[in-house]
């Protein structure tokens, strides 16, 4: 890689340094991962975490010395085609996806250092690329995760970056550039990675700066941890097929957020939510009322909760708020407790599961209401 840093008069961030040096503790079993990212778009690299993000054409790919990858047209003998067996079969696969240097090149990159075996890599088979893909992706994701939470809307899907690994019109496949330090040269994998569904509703996402927000750990344990994946869970709701998917999932992030290591009724997890959002004892009575009619609420004997509804009663979201707007303004209301929360816990992200309990008392304590013992 330290071609790359001479290469073509383009800028490299001093973090990519920090990526190779990172690479030759172990250069046999991690690589240095590039994928692209659609759907976003950004002039200046940043980073989130050890995650670090380039705009197009600022890495000279051609540095990291690809191997090129045997292609259909390749093994066409006339109007014959010969029979595919082993590595040219993996390569030709991934290559038909149509993932390239080309690609790579004007699609927004992130990179970040993994786990890669390089002795068991040479004898993978396509599978074994695309499940590694996955594997990436899931990773790379989690810094996604942290833009997706500072720039983008519940009620916005257009607004959306794309899949890590994805390009434009990449459509079921996701790719990735896998450099070996050792080695100084690197391989294209690309294949039907995606799991269920891809965004295609809008232009994307652009960034005039990186986020701010810190990229929690889940080995940092505690706290962290259950940011981290409050987090993975927040661009779910993003990402849901559907309004009432949406909404479900904001309910269940909600839930998480407020207890997430037991199951807890909504009656007990309002003020565990509210604590984060009241300015004063009255909002803070205002929004547990709200937040009764978001889950469970009984009038005149019937049954007005939106989650009970369509939890329990099989309604659509549309059946039970008929107005686009109303339900826009629901998205926006439920970001905004779900991110008065998550913002929190990144906050305090190094506390103990018992310790944030002990915060949430003070915070209670604050506003004048009465609160329970934390557990």
């Amino acid at each position: 890689m330290d071609d790359l840093d001479n290469a073509g008069g383009n800028i490299v961030p001093p973090s990519l340094e920090q990526l190779k040096d990172k690479a030759r503790e172990a250069a046999d079993k991690t690589c240095v991962a590039l994928l692209p990212v659609s759907r976003l778009v950004f002039d200046d690299p940043f980073q989130v975490g050890s995650f670090q993000f380039y705009p197009p054409g600022a890495i000279d790919l051609a540095a990291l010395r690809p191997v090129a990858n045997a292609q259909l047209t390749d093994v066409l003998c006339g109007s014959q085609l010969t029979p595919l067996f082993g590595q040219r079969l993996r390569e030709v696969q991934s290559g038909s996806t149509g993932f390239d240097l080309a690609v790579l090149d004007s699609t927004p990159t992130i990179a970040f250092v993994a786990d890669l075996n390089w002795d068991s890599f040479h004898d993978w088979s396509h599978g074994d690329d695309i499940s590694f893909i996955k594997q990436l992706v899931s990773k790379a994701e989690r810094a996604l995760d942290i833009i997706r939470f500072e720039y983008c809307r519940f009620d916005r899907p257009d607004t959306l970056p794309g899949s890590a690994g994805s390009w434009r019109e990449s459509g079921e496949w996701l790719g990735a550039m896998l450099y070996s330090v050792a080695d100084h040269e690197s391989y294209l994998i690309a294949g039907a990675a995606v799991e269920s569904s891809s965004i295609v509703r809008g232009l994307g996402l652009q960034l005039s700066d990186g986020p701010r927000t810190p990229l929690p750990e889940a080995t940092e344990g505690g706290v962290a941890a259950i940011a981290a994946h409050g987090l993975t869970l927040y661009s779910e709701v993003m990402n849901a097929g559907s309004e009432t998917m949406k909404f479900t999932r904001a309910m269940t992030l909600l839930e998480f957020l407020a207890n997430p290591y037991t199951y807890t009724s909504w009656k007990d997890l309002k003020g565990d939510i509210a604590c984060h959002v009241a300015k004063s004892k009255t909002e803070y009575h205002d929004l547990t009322h709200r937040l009764r009619q978001l889950s469970s609420d009984i009038d005149a004997g019937r049954q007005m909760g939106i989650r009970t509804l369509i939890v329990h009663h099989g309604k659509l979201l549309p059946e039970v708020l008929s107005g686009a707007a109303q339900r826009a303004d629901l998205f926006r209301e439920l970001q905004r407790y779900a991110g008065k929360m998550l913002d929190d816990m990144t906050r305090h992200r190094s506390l103990t599961w018992a310790q944030y309990c002990s915060r949430r008392v003070a915070l209670k304590q604050s506003l004048g209401v009465g609160t329970v013992t934390p557990v």
